[in-house]
């Protein structure tokens, strides 16, 4: 009877214990009463809890000395909870799985899983050091030394709780566990028990109401603390730490003692199953987000019931464990090898890991190699980030990891292929260092990482060298050269056999499976998305380089192998299309009732002049007045057409956007990320509308390489009946060069023009683009005015002057060129309209001072003339001046200017050219676009009528359609065409 009564206590003191854990869940239902009183009362509770955990623990272990098997099988229970656990947030929540988590799961005491946790595998741990040096010491010492280590704790903390934030945080509860395991044996009288049972029930109001009266002060310490720049916490009588709840919670158990002492460690340690619940950070996050969204509004009759579910979880993880895990032979083959329970023994287990580590050593160095790859690829070039060592090791450890698996399972393939350790080591150290290099070199001249799509560029590799510099590629063929030799002696004096034949195949298909998993970094809802977010991976597409700083090089370019193109509207469908479509043929109906001619009669050319900005127009920088103005038939011409700022979405780069933006009319800054549509866009589609398919012939010309930017490929999928380029099948006539520039000159480009102008009787359109001015910006021209007359704060130093002054030559070359080219196309007796546009700045200064000029590096010089005999049959010579305007706003404008009838899409861009402010990527932050006025200042949607908007909508819509959609468009008749 007195043993079914002592179990019946011992189980009510256990459940209550196991309720008061879990109770902490009240944390993570935002349980956050505003009221002192409630507060403190909780916090007690939570303190005294976590006492009598350890304390009760080390009642259990008091009795006599264990081996390291407790803790590891304490472990291993913990272990397997908190997998249990885990699988369910991270089903429940993937979106906020995390491989520092996953890391904690099997290592919980070096993360911060749970310090309560912590505290029970550490105190385990040092339980036989423990018992060793009580049993030296008789009781007084024990106290003695036990009160001593409390309040000298509780002075250095400052009185500030120990257990709430991080697992190292269970180092200080060896201290309670200890005290249990002296409780379990000491003996006192009852009269001092008696004593310290008054002493507590005086204590516990006293704390009560000391915390609430010290809540609103910040009292200062004592003099050594203050100048440490510390203070007592005012919380600290109802801290973990504080002397006063240890009196309390020793005091309890010296009453219970009898019952505690008894109970078994299969019993206790059901109390694991309800640390990992109700103390683990990720377990907040799985209250919090996912529970208070099924079961809100939070109840009492919720939480209780939460709490009792989890209660019944502990017992049934606790069963399986004690009856099924423990049982298991591997299992307890794993748990003898932790029998020692001394220093000697403590070795030997350190001899074994380290004997694991000898085995790997190999692999473990490797990835220790890829991880300095990585983190080297984030130090080749210039980012906004203040990218330090520090900074990599504390908040980007996680991508380096991720990169570093990367590299190890190209590795794996080429081990496999090659039986060469280090021949299949230097293939992922080229591959890490190249992008590393080539984004240094990209990144000085264009302010962009290398993408993936770009790896087709390579056979242009002569047009490549001399962008890169001469002096780069050297560097990098001596340092390819050396590796070389390097390999081959290692091959020869320390070649490696790794001796896994049987799983080498394996791996290198596990490899192969992760090399594809960049392919759903960006599907949103994917496995593989969430687990690349949990790796810290949160790439940047609308700000490329501060992406690559927070990512480095390997993960930026694994990142954009697959980009999302462009957010989703919310009422994308066929029928949406098509009721858009039928809105703007309306529209196309009332603009053409104005407009008298067809634009099919028309000859247009859209020239893209690479490069082309006005010299003057540089921040900081003048041109002596002693020299010709480079520009000054153009802007003579600016005045007397239309003409002004076109806003190019790129800097030192980016030709095939802006020429997609002209031809398409839809607009790089509607995307949501920073996408090349001539290579991640256009492909997706057979057919792809622009303003060429209005024209019976359409062609383009470029003097130069035609496999840029796929350009073959799409202009095909254009419609345009010729394509000529340097190679082609239709020849580039009158080449020239000037002084030693590489480049085919402008004339030789408008020279081209007039021919193929003069080629067709009807109307037609002409994509011009010339290089003349595309970078590097040698020493090209011999007899150089510009040279001395160049001055200003952004091209002190000798090397960007002369840059600076070798562009701006020429440009005078082009302002001539224009001028004869103009002359001609007046005196041919048919209408010809020609839109010439900068594409963007030059990457001559240093581009740091993008950030403070955002609008003006970005503002290139167009005008729109329409020859004489346009003008004497109807075109205009000028309409309505716009300062600043989209590149994709060029097809209204010359529509306009000629007084042309429209389609129903050209609708749309007519209304969203007059009605808008100029459209463009967001030049000062991450997302979305920008809206820039006539006074190149920046507009915010929210200040857009509601017409104007929903005119924004219809446009995102089409633009959708044909980027990321259907195409339904296509195949409304008369939208396009």
């Amino acid at each position: 009877m007195k043993s079914a009564l002592r179990k019946t206590i011992q189980w009510i003191l256990l459940i209550g214990l196991l309720l008061g854990v879990l109770i902490q869940t009240l944390g993570f239902w935002n349980y956050n009463p505003t009221e002192v009183s409630t507060k403190t009362r909780i916090g007690i509770v939570i303190s005294i809890v976590q006492l009598i955990v350890m304390v009760w623990y080390g009642m259990s272990y008091g009795n006599k000395e264990y081996t390291f098997k407790e803790a590891v099988k304490n472990w291993l229970e913990g272990v397997i909870t908190l997998i249990i656990f885990y699988l369910v947030f991270i089903i429940s929540l993937p979106q906020f799985f995390s491989a520092w988590n996953l890391w904690g799961i099997f290592f919980p005491v070096l993360t911060s899983t749970s310090a309560l946790f912590s505290g029970i595998i550490i105190s385990l741990f040092f339980q036989p050091f423990i018992f060793r040096l009580q049993e030296k010491l008789n009781a007084k010492q024990n106290v003695l030394l036990l009160t001593t280590i409390t309040l000298l704790i509780f002075t250095l903390s400052a009185g500030n709780s120990l257990l709430t934030s991080y697992s190292i945080f269970g180092l200080y509860l060896v201290l309670p566990f200890a005290w249990g395991m002296l409780i379990s044996k000491v003996k006192i009288s009852s009269k001092c028990l008696l004593g310290l049972t008054v002493l507590s029930v005086i204590l516990l109001p006293v704390i009560y109401y000391a915390t609430i009266a010290l809540m609103p002060v910040q009292t200062p310490q004592a003099v050594l603390f203050t100048q440490m720049n510390m203070a007592w916490n005012t919380s600290m009588l109802m801290s973990p730490s504080s002397p006063l709840l240890f009196v309390i919670v020793i005091t309890g158990a010296l009453l219970f003692r009898r019952w505690m002492s008894e109970i078994s460690h299969q019993t206790i340690s059901i109390l694991i199953p309800a640390i990992i619940f109700g103390t683990t950070a990720y377990g907040m996050t799985l209250w919090k987000e996912k529970l208070q969204l099924v079961l809100a509004p939070v109840s009492k009759k919720v939480t209780i019931l939460l709490i009792l579910a989890l209660l019944v979880a502990s017992f049934i993880i606790n069963f399986v464990f004690d009856n099924f895990v423990l049982s298991n032979k591997h299992v307890q083959r794993f748990l003898n090898k932790f029998i020692g329970r001394n220093l000697k023994d403590s070795l030997n287990l350190l001899q074994e890991g380290i004997n694991f580590i000898k085995r790997h050593l190999h692999i473990i160095c490797l990835f220790a190699y890829f991880m300095v790859v990585t983190i080297i690829g984030f130090f080749t070039f210039k980012s906004n980030l203040n990218v330090t060592l520090v900074y990599i090791f504390t908040n980007r450890l996680g991508t380096v990891v991720l990169s570093s698996i990367f590299l190890l399972a190209i590795f794996e393939i080429f081990y496999v292929i090659t039986t060469r350790f280090w021949v299949a080591a230097s293939i992922p150290t080229i591959l890490g260092l190249g992008i590393a290099i080539g984004n240094g070199i990209k990144m000085n001249l264009r302010e962009e990482p290398i993408y993936p799509t770009e790896i087709s560029e390579i056979v242009n590799w002569k047009t490549l060298i001399p962008m890169m510099g001469v002096k780069n590629l050297i560097y990098i063929l001596v340092g390819f050269a050396l590796l070389i030799v390097v390999i081959i002696f290692l091959e020869k004096k320390y070649p490696i056999n790794l001796k896994r034949k049987k799983i080498s195949w394996i791996k290198a298909i596990i490899s192969l499976l992760i090399l594809i998993t960049p392919l759903w970094f960006n599907d949103e809802n994917s496995p593989i998305y969430y687990i690349s977010k949990g790796f810290d991976n949160n790439p940047n597409f609308r700000n490329p380089p501060d992406s690559t700083g927070a990512n480095g090089s390997i993960l930026t370019f694994l990142d954009f192998i697959k980009v999302p193109i462009m957010d989703k509207p919310a009422n994308y469908s066929e029928s949406a299309v098509k009721q858009v479509v039928q809105k703007y043929k309306r529209e196309a109906t009332t603009i053409n009732k104005t407009r008298k001619n067809k634009l099919s009669d028309q000859t247009i050319v859209f020239n893209l002049s690479e490069s082309f900005v006005d010299p003057k127009e540089f921040p900081t920088v003048k041109i002596s007045n002693s020299v010709r103005d480079p520009m000054k038939y153009i802007r003579k011409l600016m005045t007397t057409t239309t003409a002004g700022h076109m806003l190019s979405a790129g800097y030192g780069g980016g030709t095939g956007n802006m020429e997609y933006e002209s031809l398409t009319g839809f607009n790089m800054g509607t995307f949501s990320t920073a996408v090349t549509p001539y290579t991640q866009i256009t492909s997706r589609y057979n057919f792809y509308p622009t303003i060429g398919m209005n024209f019976k012939y359409s062609s383009a010309l470029h003097p130069f390489n035609g496999t840029f930017y796929g350009r073959i490929d799409n202009y095909r999928r254009f419609r345009f009946n010729k394509f000529a380029y340097l190679g082609s099948k239709y020849k580039i006539y009158d080449q020239k060069t000037i002084g030693s520039n590489p480049y085919l000159s402008d004339e030789t480009a408008y020279q081209n023009g007039i021919r193929q102008i003069k080629s067709q009787k009807d109307g037609q359109f002409i994509n011009l683009i010339s290089m003349q001015n595309h970078m590097p910006y040698g020493d090209y021209y011999s007899s150089n005015e510009y040279q001395d007359n160049v001055s200003g704060s952004l091209i002190a130093d000798e090397n960007t002057k002369n840059s600076f002054a070798s562009y701006t030559k020429g440009v005078e070359y082009t302002d001539k060129a224009v001028k004869k080219f103009i002359k001609q196309i007046d005196e041919i007796d048919k209408p010809i309209t020609l839109v010439f546009y900068g594409d963007h700045y030059p990457a001559i200064i240093d581009q740091s001072q993008l950030a403070e000029y955002p609008v003006k590096l970005h503002a290139t010089t167009y005008f729109i003339y329409s020859n004489k005999y346009a003008r004497e049959h109807g075109a205009k010579s000028k309409i309505k001046p716009d300062k600043y305007i989209s590149t994709s706003s060029f097809i209204p404008m010359a529509l306009d200017q000629t007084n042309s009838k429209v389609t129903a899409y050209q609708a749309l861009l007519t209304r969203i050219y007059k009605e808008l402010p100029a459209i463009t990527i967001n030049y000062s932050g991450d997302d979305g676009f920008e809206l820039v006025d006539q006074n190149g200042k920046k507009v915010s949607e929210n200040k857009l009528t509601k017409k104007q908007k929903e005119l924004l909508k219809d446009y995102q819509l089409i633009q959708y359609d044909m980027s990321a959609g259907k195409g339904y468009s296509l195949d409304a008749k008369g939208f396009y065409k």
